[in-house]
């Protein structure tokens, strides 16, 4: 089984995942990082020189290879939703971690990584994603405490 973490940045995916990952006996994957590795770049680095578009196709590439795998719980990249057609790549269970817009806002504060933060308010960015990690989602989890995240999504998986 594959399980996909989707959710606005800041809102646990990787913290999350690899502890859920533990759990289950799991691989952890962090899709940003993977990227990152395969790029040789980091993803303000990739935004900077190619452009949103580039690697969004990446991404696309990027979940057909995760198709390959079993047993495993990835955390993607927060916009991973825009693109509807990821919804077909992304065939095991789509997790989607709710977090309060305040509580993302606090989180982010002080990350200077996010290259979609330098132009937009994780308020404007939240707004318009969550119709799209609602179409994605087969279960919803509020993710302010990782623990009792992580037991209602052990109980959903039974």
């Amino acid at each position: 089984m594959r399980i996909y973490l989707i959710g606005m940045m800041g809102s646990g995916k990787s913290t999350l995942g690899k502890e859920l990952s533990k759990r289950l006996g799991y691989k952890f994957i962090d899709m940003d990082c993977y990227i990152e590795e395969k790029c040789c770049k980091f993803i303000d680095e990739i935004f900077r020189d190619y452009g949103e578009e580039w690697f969004r196709a990446f991404e696309t590439n990027t979940l057909q290879e995760f198709k390959k795998m079993d047993d495993v719980v990835i955390a993607t990249g927060g916009g991973v939703i825009k693109n509807k057609k990821h919804k077909k790549l992304m065939d095991g269970k789509c997790i989607y971690l709710s977090v309060p817009v305040e509580i993302l806002e606090e989180r982010l504060a002080f990350d200077d990584t996010r290259p979609l933060l330098k132009k937009r308010s994780v308020r404007s960015i939240l707004e318009e994603r969550i119709p799209l990690y609602e179409y994605f989602s087969d279960l919803t989890v509020e993710n302010i405490d990782m623990n009792q995240a992580i037991d209602k999504i052990m109980e959903a998986l039974k």
